[in-house]
């Protein structure tokens, strides 16, 4: 399991907390860089949706993971297995009918492409910070296999969503408590078909 990911099984449900009473069950995918708190919003969601909830780091191959913590970006070709399998999750949820959460980074359109490929038909949550934050939660956070000095090629492979791309943005300047209520807000206003 990488250092980030929580130590509480990720792939259950749990019972629905009243803030997210009467929101209709979607595929979540919580996306953004490195340090903009992916994994903190994704299960803060998890703990008042009760939806099953992964962070797509525990679905790298070890060698991404060991390339990542040298401070080597990953390359397309590295990330196509991960990607893979980041869709075979959110296919599966999707057939279950569970709602699912997925801590992911999903940094490049290609990629969310990959993972809305098949019919499947996440919504994306895109985690908005600025660099300087982003640098400091990085630092702040030494047990994580991604260094700092990766948080540049990150930025410049970013594409974030696009209008004809199915996304909300949320900045992260705010406390996680506050980041995840205001996500559970939008969400209560969501078409139950989106």
């Amino acid at each position: 399991m990488p250092q980030n990911a929580s130590a509480s099984p990720t792939d259950s449900t749990l019972s629905t907390q009243p803030a997210a009473q009467g929101i209709t069950r979607h595929l979540l995918v919580v996306m953004g860089v490195c340090g903009s708190g992916k994994s903190t919003v994704a299960e803060g969601l998890h703990n008042e949706l009760g939806w099953p909830w992964l962070d797509a780091d525990s679905l790298h191959a070890p060698s991404n993971i060991e390339k990542m913590a040298q401070g080597i970006p990953l390359t397309d070709e590295d990330r196509q297995g991960w990607l893979t399998r980041c869709h075979a999750w959110l296919a599966e949820k999707q057939k279950a009918e569970t709602g699912g959460i997925l801590a992911c980074s999903a940094l490049r359109r290609v990629y969310r492409d990959q993972l809305r490929q098949d019919g499947v038909k996440p919504l994306f949550i895109y985690l908005s910070a600025d660099t300087s934050i982003l640098s400091q939660r990085l630092k702040n956070r030494p047990d994580h296999f991604m260094p700092t000095s990766l948080l540049p090629s990150q930025i410049q492979t970013l594409e974030p969503p696009q209008a004809d791309e199915q996304a909300l943005t949320f900045s992260v300047l705010p406390e996680p408590a506050e980041v995840i209520a205001e996500i559970l807000t939008r969400l209560r206003t969501l078409p139950s078909n989106m």
